[in-house]
């Protein structure tokens, strides 16, 4: 036997044994622990599939182990992570805060933007209004989006910017793509980006947030674009868009902070960390910059691609529009220029909520995420200090046993036929527990307004150059986008618009 053969054969011995101790005699000598969904090459693991096909490795590894919903293991690149995704193990992970820790996976995203370890333990100390800057700040945005005075004045703003930018002639840039006559094609994806992100801009942190960068709506759109390589890492020559986009950002922010606080005229949310990072003593204008980015992202990502979603299931289906736009109707007084009733939107809208609920549940991605601090048992599976665990949400939101047989399929009035489906356990589009996003409340406002204005303000058609028949953009989920899925490239949608009458 050659050389050659030797190592062949003493690697493939090796390789078997590996298998075989691994995925065989290591769960049955430890059935306590979460079992590994098997992989081929040790130390690797499960990259690729999370690289590129974050939610399929997901599924695949749940129906591995017979879609009983117990707790699993993926490793990569030599790191385990547990995936939880039965409803009430996950209920269970929310109410063991202090061994699963969520602050530690909010470290990630501050040291992912740019922030120091040095202002990360500033920021952690507890010495802000007897809790660390961090928990005071998620509670004043909270104070913030909820419903109350504050969310009212964030709303009227939203609304007074998203009115005056729906003006037929103020649609113009790169988003229109054709003139015919007496109206404007557009691409549904980019005009919804443009109007939801300015009118963010407008609404918490004011116009002059332009000058320190004219260019901000499109250096965020370019990081958004690509920010889900932003948890992986990557070497800054391997995602050169995203982390030159994301510094124009922060470096924009910083610049703005520095502007006294009448020019600045922010949101109260926005001074509030202002004002704690001067407590706290956190002073380097890149860092406070980073710091501020994350609300800035927080507010901008989501919005305007659930707004994308919700119009075009609507532009799709002639009969769902009628239907939604007649439900809608009441709320639209054109008496007082710019005047909405979002309260009968809110109170008196089944169809409409039904409908959004049901667009948030077929596109969201979001992924929960703690931290084992120390030896924990959820369900019969004793989690090990260290790791990590994940939470994907999306895999309840498919779940027949919840959603019914036609859980893939989307159905505009399966909220309205069971009222108890916001309230199932497997329900979780914005989270949950410590980290329930307090923005629920904002981004139904957002479409609700976005949606009104257009339906009502123009006549809206699809629209192809080439005469064919439109084709619905499908959800793109190659990427773990952490949140409302985008479409694939290529298929954003064109959107012919003209004044009504």
């Amino acid at each position: 036997m050659d050389q050659f053969t030797v190592v062949c054969v003493t690697t493939a011995a090796l390789w078997l044994g590996w298998r075989v101790w691994s995925f065989t005699l290591w769960p049955m000598l430890h059935p306590e622990l979460p079992r590994r969904y098997p992989y081929l090459v040790p130390v690797v693991g499960h990259i690729k599939a999370m690289v590129n096909h974050t939610g399929r490795v997901f599924t695949r590894g749940k129906a591995y182990f017979g879609n009983t919903r117990e707790i699993f293991s993926l490793v990569v690149m030599g790191e385990e992570l547990y995936v939880v995704t039965n409803p009430s193990d996950i209920q269970e992970v929310f109410k063991q805060a202090a061994s699963l820790d969520h602050d530690a996976m909010a470290v990630d995203i501050l040291l992912d933007t740019g922030m120091t370890k040095e202002t990360i333990t500033q920021i952690f100390e507890p010495v802000y209004r007897s809790k660390n800057y961090i928990k005071a700040t998620h509670d004043d945005f909270r104070l913030q989006m909820h419903p109350g005075p504050r969310l009212d004045k964030v709303q009227a703003d939203f609304l007074a910017h998203i009115d005056k930018s729906l003006r037929f002639d103020k649609i113009s840039g790169p988003m229109v793509k054709s003139l015919p006559t007496g109206g404007k094609v557009v691409s549904l994806w980019e005009w919804c980006g443009q109007i939801l992100i300015d009118s963010a801009i407008e609404a918490f942190f004011s116009r002059a947030l332009y000058e320190a960068n004219p260019d901000m709506l499109q250096d965020f759109v370019s990081f958004d674009e690509e920010s889900w390589k932003l948890p992986y890492r990557l070497p800054k020559f391997a995602a050169k868009k995203m982390y030159g986009s994301m510094d124009k950002c922060i470096l924009a922010i910083s610049k703005w902070l520095e502007y006294p606080k009448e020019k600045r005229q922010a949101a109260w949310i926005v001074d509030q960390m202002i004002e704690g990072l001067d407590e706290v003593k956190v002073t380097g204008s890149y860092q406070r910059g980073a710091m501020v980015f994350v609300l800035f992202r927080l507010v901008n990502t989501n919005a305007f691609r659930l707004c994308f979603w919700c119009l075009a299931y609507l532009l799709f289906d002639q009969e769902l529009l009628n239907v939604i736009k007649e439900e809608m109707q009441p709320a639209w007084n054109r008496e007082g220029e710019g005047s909405l009733d979002m309260q009968y939107l809110l109170d008196k809208c089944p169809r409409l909520s039904s409908f959004y609920e049901e667009v948030l549940r077929i596109t969201v991605d979001s992924v929960g995420a703690r931290v084992v601090m120390k030896e924990t048992m959820i369900g019969n599976k004793k989690l090990s200090a260290g790791r990590k665990v994940l939470m994907p949400f999306r895999q309840g939101h498919y779940d027949p046993e919840f959603f019914g047989s036609d859980a893939a399929s989307f159905n505009p009035t399966r909220f309205l036929d069971n009222e108890k489906l916001t309230r199932s356990a497997s329900w979780k589009p914005f989270g949950g527990g410590q980290a329930w996003c307090p923005g629920r409340f904002m981004a139904r406002r957002e479409v609700y307004m976005f949606l009104v204005v257009v339906l009502f303000r123009f006549n809206t058609d699809l629209y192809s150059p080439d005469h064919r028949t439109p084709e619905f953009p499908v959800l793109d989920d190659s990427y773990p986008w952490g949140g409302i899925l985008t479409p694939k490239p290529g298929q954003k949608v064109l959107v012919e618009i003209s004044k009504r009458v």
